[in-house]
């Protein structure tokens, strides 16, 4: 499964970049990444989402894989 790190690294983001786009604070993108926050708000998802170009009616898919990846990492 592709995780938010993969999806902000094939944009060719930093973490700080990918906040800055998604209007999130950086502490946002370095928590979902490290697996530390394990319910993410859906409009934060939405945010990133659109920032990775991800299609807005994917964003459910989009939060199974952000879920998916906490899950792993717990």
């Amino acid at each position: 499964m592709t995780s938010l790190a993969v999806l902000r690294r094939r944009k060719l983001l930093t973490q700080r970049q990918l906040a800055e786009q998604a209007h999130v604070a950086p502490s946002t993108v370095y928590v979902l990444e490290a697996g530390r926050r394990t319910r993410p708000r859906f409009d934060v998802l939405q945010k990133i989402a659109r920032a990775l170009d991800v299609d807005v009616e994917e964003v459910d898919e989009f939060r199974r894989v952000i879920e998916g990846q906490l899950e792993a990492a717990a």
